[in-house]
């Protein structure tokens, strides 16, 4: 597994130096992406108290700071997932439950409406009155959809629209969803490798200079660690359009 993290020159290192460097590098870049939205908050916040802000800009800016913190409770939801999952093929006390689609849908759109409205980028569930059923765990196949929201978010156009779409394939029984926004354009070397650890692609490095890199592997492993499921680009046009593709292998309805 290749991972986009430099760590200077220096004697060769042996596997576990590696994995140690990797995990400080990532741990000292997760640090970072926390900092920051934090530090917002409580610039935010100093700025009520004393009066910076005139009343009338208050809401925008208390708006503003939740979409912050929102995103430091995600990149925290990240850390200690990754934490538990790695060296480990199933963390402790996995059970298997029943999760419902649209529902955990709904209520991973609903952590980036604020953040959303920011941007004009409005989150559209498509039949959503269509309840589908597949094994795993909710609160990770919520992240899933969590971290996939995020990024259509923070790199999607102003003004689009993320589009999520659920069907089952009468021939094979399989629950396939795709999410689609107007975001970076993804080449098709980058189209795989997006889902290794700590990979990042030159357009969002581009685009936002500080990032994990963790996101997208973490969607992956709960997938197929805990749903049997697989995800993938489907779709990358430079015209804007970006899908990501899950196929679970069951619809239990």
């Amino acid at each position: 597994m290749t991972v986009e993290l430099s760590f200077g020159g220096g004697p060769e290192m042996n596997d576990g130096e590696i994995d140690d460097k990797i995990d400080l590098a990532i741990l000292a870049n997760f640090v970072h992406q926390v900092i920051n939205p934090l530090s917002g908050v409580s610039g935010t916040l100093d700025n009520l108290l004393d009066g910076t802000i005139a009343p009338s800009r208050a809401k925008q800016r208390l708006t503003a700071a939740r979409a912050q913190l929102e995103q430091s409770i995600l990149l925290v939801r990240n850390l200690a997932y990754f934490a538990d999952i790695k060296g480990t093929q199933f963390p402790a006390g996995h059970k298997k439950h029943i999760c419902i689609l649209p529902q955990i849908v709904i209520e991973a759109a609903m952590f980036f409406q604020e953040l959303g409205a920011m941007k004009n980028i409005d989150i559209f569930l498509e039949n959503r009155e269509v309840q589908h059923k597949v094994e795993g765990n909710p609160e990770l196949l919520r992240q899933v959809f969590m971290n996939l929201f995020d990024n259509a978010v923070k790199y999607g156009q102003r003004g689009s629209r993320v589009i999520i779409t659920a069907w089952r394939q009468k021939t094979t029984n399989a629950l396939l969803v795709k999410v689609t926004g107007r975001s970076l354009f993804i080449p098709m070397e980058e189209r795989t490798r997006i889902f290794e650890l700590g990979y990042r692609g030159a357009d969002a490095r581009d685009r936002l200079a500080s990032g994990t890199g963790l996101g997208l592997y973490i969607c992956a492993r709960i997938l197929d660690q805990f749903n049997s499921a697989t995800i993938e680009v489907d779709s990358a046009t430079r015209a804007g359009d970006v899908s990501f593709l899950i196929r679970f292998p069951v619809a239990l309805d």
